[in-house]
């Protein structure tokens, strides 16, 4: 809030942050709404895999300056369709709808999108697999080993092996993709994702 000026046209806030899963309290994203008069648009992206308590979507029509991004590449799997959607005031989104391409949704999206909607509980049971059993099972393995890593409030987690180069190719000659990536301190880590059960003893 303190580098926030009058030149200050948008706040961008990722909740959850990316790689490390980091949470942003909900109380946090409010006082910045509360006091911040410029754009503050919401990276709601993992949304599915939190407590919905933590989104402040409902707040839209409270704060006409916030935006909330969510997209179905995550939790729904289809990060090739490239399709999400905005949360914000009516005349917001019409102000938007002014600047956006004729065609910027393709058909094999919408088909896709409408196909998957209709097998909501069967995400879900997805996303409660992974966030109550492969999540503490990965992080249990990582406690008794020493190895650190973020609290994360995602489907991801950003840990520090003692030989992440080395780990990342072994991996993936197995074909177990996971994410290099150095923190703010410029020390490397791997970003891994939460699958399955059984994907997760694999790892």
């Amino acid at each position: 809030l303190e580098m926030v000026n009058p030149k200050t046209s948008l706040i961008v806030l990722s909740n959850p942050n990316n790689p490390t899963g980091t949470e942003i309290p909900r109380d946090a994203i409010m006082e910045v709404l509360k006091k911040c008069s410029c754009a503050i648009l919401v990276d709601e992206c993992y949304f599915e895999f939190m407590d919905p308590s933590t989104s402040v979507a409902n707040e839209v029509e409270t704060y006409p300056n916030l935006f909330v991004s969510r997209t179905f590449s995550k939790t729904w799997g289809f990060p090739s369709l490239r399709l999400g959607y905005l949360l914000s005031t009516g005349s917001n989104v019409s102000a938007l709808t002014c600047v956006r391409g004729p065609y910027d949704i393709n058909q094999l999206a919408v088909v896709g999108i409408l196909a998957a909607l209709k097998q909501r509980d069967y995400v879900f049971e997805y996303v409660r697999e992974v966030m109550d059993q492969s999540k503490p099972l990965f992080e249990d393995f990582l406690k008794k080993r020493g190895i650190e890593f973020w609290p994360t409030a995602a489907n991801f987690i950003f840990c520090y092996f003692s030989e992440p180069v080395r780990l990342e190719s072994a991996l993936r000659e197995r074909g177990i993709l996971v994410r290099p990536k150095k923190d703010h301190k410029g020390v490397l880590g791997l970003r891994v994702s939460f699958g399955t059960v059984e994907q997760m003893k694999q790892v």
